[in-house]
């Protein structure tokens, strides 16, 4: 790859303000069509023929029937990446990433070549292990990571599950499914106080009363999460009917699942206290 130019180094290449997040702009398509180029040109190989079949497969689109060689492919493909819809942007390179055979091409390199395209176009989006996520705050990130780390214990399986389709209902794009993303992430929090108390039944309204009434969690923590649990069961369309336009948007999903991760490690943390008090009054 070339060495860092002149306009990027000077910071002139125009750039959108903000991140996009409903749209590609041409030069990222061009950009990853390079990329498509680099990773799948093999003389005498049909790549770009397999993974234009791929793709018409993936996307559920019609095969043009008149390409049938590598070099018609990489005219089609070019085609298609620069005039497909945003979203399948995206779907094409999963698809990429899917099919990339070693020696032929590394998938790390692939992803690091594509996230760089992202940031430098300014694209809301990156790759991580094949799929492309929405980019998040860095914080954000970590510990919601740090949260699915503790929930893998066989014992947190229902609040994993949980959890991970909060995260799944965050990521539909192009329309979020913010609503079901807060029931969820909020649903994960109260499986985990569920299992730290030993009662399939509790309400995580009580289970954190308890807590606090225990001394676990000291006041006016306890308020914070029970705030969250309150948002949750008073939100329409949420966990109510909806009548009208929602009023949940995407930012308040995020910080919900935010908290909620955050939560989870709080009283995952707690849990060893709990079964202490509990085993000195037995």
């Amino acid at each position: 790859m070339f060495e860092e130019l002149f306009s990027k180094r000077y910071s002139l290449r125009p750039t959108p303000e903000g991140l996009m997040y409903e749209d590609v702009s041409e030069r990222a398509r061009v950009g990853l069509y390079h990329i498509v180029e680099q990773f799948f040109y093999r003389e005498h190989q049909n790549a770009y023929y397999d993974l234009y079949k791929k793709i018409c497969v993936a996307l559920r689109i019609p095969r043009d029937r008149s390409v049938d060689n590598d070099y018609h492919a990489s005219k089609t493909l070019e085609m298609l990446v620069m005039n497909c819809e945003w979203w399948q942007f995206y779907d094409i390179c999963e698809v990429m990433w899917q099919i990339l055979e070693y020696p032929w091409g590394n998938k790390d390199e692939l992803s690091e070549q594509v996230n760089t395209l992202f940031k430098e176009e300014r694209l809301g989006f990156e790759i991580r292990d094949g799929k492309v996520e929405k980019v998040g705050s860095g914080f954000i990130d970590a510990k919601i990571g740090e949260a699915r780390y503790l929930l893998k214990e066989p014992e947190f399986k229902g609040a994993d599950e949980q959890f991970e389709k909060a995260i799944k209902h965050l990521n539909v794009r192009p329309n979020p499914d913010v609503e079901n993303c807060i029931k969820d992430a909020v649903a994960a929090i109260e499986s985990v106080g569920r299992i730290i108390v030993n009662d399939e039944k509790a309400l995580l309204d009580d289970i954190i009363k308890d807590m606090t009434r225990k001394g676990i969690i000291p006041k006016p923590l306890d308020q914070s999460i029970q705030k969250i649990y309150a948002y949750r069961g008073d939100q329409p369309g949420v966990a109510h009917g909806l009548v009208g336009a929602s009023k949940v948007t995407f930012d308040e999903a995020e910080f919900v699942l935010a908290m909620s991760a955050a939560i989870i490690i709080y009283l995952v943390k707690k849990r060893s206290k709990h079964c202490q008090i509990n085993h000195q009054r037995s």
